[in-house]
């Protein structure tokens, strides 16, 4: 199904009706009001985005934009306001919920942990906001990473900050207030080169790429997938995928659980248009970040061995803590 990738696409004014139903009478059909429930509407289209309980707060997405905007400003006040930008737009055609990234526009906040003989492997900051009309996801705003040479991108679950509102009316006011400890942030800093340095360290051979990029992204063969079905079909293109894509970073970056890393976040950032891939790129990228804290930890265990590793991502345990809570705490 195509997706909305502009940000225009995502502007769209929404208003908020009240629902009715269709009760059958003997005196013929009657609208019934229902209070404890209202529609939230796609203004310009007519369409119906969410059905939501009264005490749900609508955000618009130019809202929770700029909102997002005064995040980016609140965690790294050393920047501008004209220095962010908005990098990617991503929401399903029915405009139910979208994500929104924005990027610093300069080298200023590059986060360059190798050698300078290796570069250009500079990571940068991202923040990515997230908001829906129909109430199934709340409002978030989230730091990631992204490789710059080629814009692979993942979110650090545990020493990133995260500011997340549910939808109600007690939890979001007229305005929002972010508050960081910016200790937490130099540290976030440090700990991200560190832990990319374990997986430079940690070799991966050839062979062990693709069952670990499907172990950590939870990647299977549908049993669906008979021969010559059309699941069958997608999944030899996927699996084709997989293999051009750790090629690729093997012959780049070595055979190592580093370019392992980069296969799984270009996967996550660019996930293909595929029946065997069920999960929006937001998802795969906390997954991905999820993994690197997790395995980085891992692989440096004196009795560290990628065979039982790979027996346990095979059966879906090597990602145990990707819903784990951030550090940071949530306030409205």
């Amino acid at each position: 199904m195509p997706r909305l990738n502009q940000l225009d696409e995502v502007l769209f004014p929404v208003e908020e009706h009240p629902v009715f139903v269709a009760v059958r009478m003997a005196s013929g059909e009657r609208r019934l009001p229902v209070p404890e429930k209202k529609a939230i509407v796609n203004a310009k289209s007519g369409r119906v985005l969410g059905v939501v309980s009264r005490g749900y707060r609508l955000v618009t997405n130019r809202q929770a934009l700029d909102w997002a905007f005064q995040c980016c400003r609140t965690v790294f006040p050393e920047t501008r306001p004209g220095e962010w930008e908005v990098r990617t737009t991503d929401a399903p055609a029915t405009g139910g919920h979208c994500f929104i990234d924005l990027v610093h526009n300069s080298t200023a906040l590059d986060f360059t942990f190798v050698p300078a003989k290796e570069r250009p492997d500079a990571f940068g900051p991202f923040m990515r906001v997230t908001n829906s009309y129909n109430g199934l996801r709340a409002l978030a705003f989230d730091i990631g990473f992204f490789r710059k040479v080629c814009k692979n991108g993942l979110i650090l679950p545990r020493s990133v900050i995260r500011f997340s509102f549910a939808h109600l009316q007690r939890h979001i006011g007229e305005t929002i207030k972010f508050e960081i400890a910016h200790d937490q942030l130099a540290e976030m800093k440090a700990s991200f080169g560190a832990y990319l340095d374990a997986l430079r360290n940690c070799r991966v051979c050839r062979a062990e790429f693709e069952p670990l990029v499907c172990g950590v992204l939870l990647l299977r063969k549908p049993k669906s997938a008979k021969p010559g079905s059309r699941e069958a079909r997608d999944w030899d293109a996927l699996q084709a995928h997989l293999k051009e894509m750790c090629c690729r970073y093997a012959d780049e970056l070595g055979e190592n659980a580093y370019a392992v890393f980069n296969a799984i976040t270009e996967f996550a950032s660019h996930p293909p248009d595929n029946r065997c891939v069920h999960r929006e790129h937001h998802s795969f990228e906390r997954q991905a970040g999820a993994w690197l804290y997790d395995f980085s930890r891992e692989c440096r265990e004196p009795d560290f061995s990628l065979a039982k590793y790979l027996e346990k991502v095979a059966k879906g345990n090597g990602n145990a803590k990707t819903g784990s809570e951030p550090v940071t705490r949530r306030r409205a």
